[in-house]
């Protein structure tokens, strides 16, 4: 079959079963799911029963959150609460509503505009910006993907006792076999990163009741932590910040929202953006008290025990995990659970940039298999060789997320907040000025990480005398300077060429879009892929600023 085409005559049914409706186009036959007999081109309109309208949008929130909770959180909480016991759980906690409300600017784009953030930065980049773009997003996707193949490592290694490599390579085929539950339906694999969720959280908050932890510093922590910061806190926290505030999930969070159709009228979309905003809040909020109970169970275990808290990390944390009898056993399940699950939502973050930019679009074990191999390459020779210094790697790999953030969240930024592509759906005036405030924040605190002593990076030229060796360093740290502030001032200040597609329109849909499908209507729409339109001022010609030698917004796929 083809696509939907919405300027046909369509025939609308009200569904008063679940408040939705079944488009269907105008035809004697319409495909039906073999099971319910309904009919395959569902669109969810409001039911007026606020449960079942929450619930219909329940799963990209909890789809998303895991990176919340992944290894590389976990080492960054560790590190905060073995060198500055509680007084970090104030970054922890804005930086997690910084997190809601990026959520809550992804399903904006996703659900107003039907757009991917990979799609619409490629729609309005040149060829030069647009592979560019491309390459800064796909290394964020891929060093992404190291604190979760070293977790899967080290949970191996508390189980069978195997060294950190065996379980590196060895993740390659559980990811491959939770992929391949993934074929029957996103709502199984939503299911499945639910239980993963709830496992690491008995697991942790169980030994957090345990180990006795001190409420007036944490409460004193959480509340105005910040007045006890010190330049040597900086690294940890940007590293807090990289770990909560992802870059690769506001690429994720855009695809995942567009499983949930909606009828493309005013109301449905206004009110599916209200249900979409709101359950990002309660994964969020389990993530940030999974999180608290690391910083606690670090700040009362390791904290003053130690005799290096700073190297203590994922690899030896078992070791003052064992208030209950089986700790270590509990800790593996944490990481396990943690690393497997980022690790399939890395996989899909890796093919929605892949599909957006570049319009490539692999199969879906293929873009495993690749990402997989890019990942646990590294892994294999720092676990073999260097198996001490697994936790410095990820340390580095969570700050360096956080200084990649600006490359994900500036765009967003400045597409959800102009007046020119999301024209009356634009948020109001000081909403803007504070959400282009918030980017501007998030690049100069790490351009300052960048080079502040106890930033972690190129600090440390500072403390030493000069030679060839730091002024290379100094070269260099001058010239990511530049780059970091051109690219930043380049996207925000550069008009925008293309337009948000009107609301009424509902985009084309392909198979195998999105990689992820959802049973009923998976096979409609058709072999061939679709393009989406590009509104631009002159809707009839392409911008001269758009590259015409790849064809733009190819929108192929099924979303359920």
């Amino acid at each position: 079959m083809g696509e939907l085409n919405t300027s046909l005559v369509r025939q609308e049914n009200d569904d008063s079963t679940n408040g939705g409706r079944y488009v269907e186009p105008f035809q004697s036959e319409v495909p039906r799911d073999p099971e319910s007999n309904a009919p395959s081109f569902y669109r969810w309109s409001p039911s007026g029963i606020w449960y079942r309208d929450l619930l219909h949008f329940v799963g990209p929130g909890w789809f998303v959150c895991i990176a919340y909770v992944d290894p590389g959180n976990y080492q960054a909480d560790i590190q905060a609460g073995a060198t500055s016991r509680y007084n970090l759980l104030w970054t922890l906690w804005w930086s997690s509503l910084l997190s809601i409300y990026v959520q809550v600017l992804c399903v904006r784009l996703a659900v107003y505009g039907q757009v991917t953030l990979a799609e619409v930065q490629s729609a309005d980049s040149s060829k030069a910006m647009r592979y560019l773009n491309w390459a800064i997003a796909e290394f964020t996707a891929v060093i992404t993907d190291l604190p979760e193949v070293i977790g899967i490592g080290i949970a191996f290694n508390v189980f069978f006792g195997w060294p950190y490599y065996v379980g590196v390579i060895l993740s390659l085929l559980t990811t491959m076999s939770f992929l391949a539950v993934a074929s029957y339906g996103i709502r199984i694999l939503e299911v499945i990163i639910v239980v993963f969720v709830g496992i690491m959280s008995i697991a942790l908050w169980t030994e957090m009741s345990f180990v006795g932890v001190e409420t007036g510093e944490l409460w004193r922590g959480w509340i105005y932590g910040f007045v006890d910061v010190t330049s040597d806190d900086i690294f940890s926290i940007t590293g807090i910040l990289g770990a909560i505030v992802m870059p690769h999930n506001l690429y994720l969070h855009t695809a995942a929202c567009q499983t949930r159709r909606v009828v493309r009228e005013e109301i449905p979309v206004k009110e599916a953006v209200r249900w979409s905003s709101l359950e990002p809040v309660l994964p969020v909020l389990v993530s940030f008290f999974v999180n608290m109970a690391v910083i606690a169970i670090a700040a009362e275990t390791v904290n003053g025990t130690a005799d290096e808290p700073e190297k203590v990390g994922l690899t030896d944390f078992c070791y003052y995990f064992q208030k209950l009898k089986g700790g270590c056993v509990l800790w593996g399940i944490a990481l396990l659970a943690a690393g497997q699950s980022s690790a399939i939502t890395t996989t899909y973050t890796g093919q929605y940039i892949m599909d957006g930019f570049l319009h490539m679009r692999l199969p879906t074990w293929a873009r495993a298999v690749l990402t997989r191999l890019v990942a646990i390459a590294p892994c294999v020779i720092v676990s073999a060789a260097f198996p001490t210094k697994l936790n410095h790697m990820v340390n580095i790999v969570n700050a360096a997320l956080s200084f990649l953030l600006p490359f994900a969240f500036t765009p967003l930024v400045k597409y959800t907040t102009s007046v020119e592509y999301m024209g009356r759906y634009a948020p109001p005036l000081w909403e803007r000025y504070l959400l282009r405030g918030a980017a501007v924040f998030v690049y100069l605190l790490n351009a300052v990480s960048l080079s502040i002593t106890g930033g972690g990076f190129f600090g440390f030229i500072f403390k030493e005398p000069m030679s060839v060796k730091n002024g290379f360093y100094a070269f260099l740290m001058a010239v990511i300077q530049a780059f970091y502030f051109w690219w930043n001032l380049y996207t925000m200040m550069k008009p925008i060429s293309t337009k948000m597609m009107p609301l009424e329109e509902e985009r084309p849909y392909d198979e195998a879009e999105f990689a992820i499908t959802s049973g009923v209507g998976d096979k409609i729409g058709g072999e061939k892929a679709q393009m989406m339109p590009i509104y631009g001022q002159d809707d009839s010609a392409p911008s001269p600023d758009v590259d015409d030698s790849i064809e733009p917004m190819a929108m192929s796929g099924t979303i359920t």
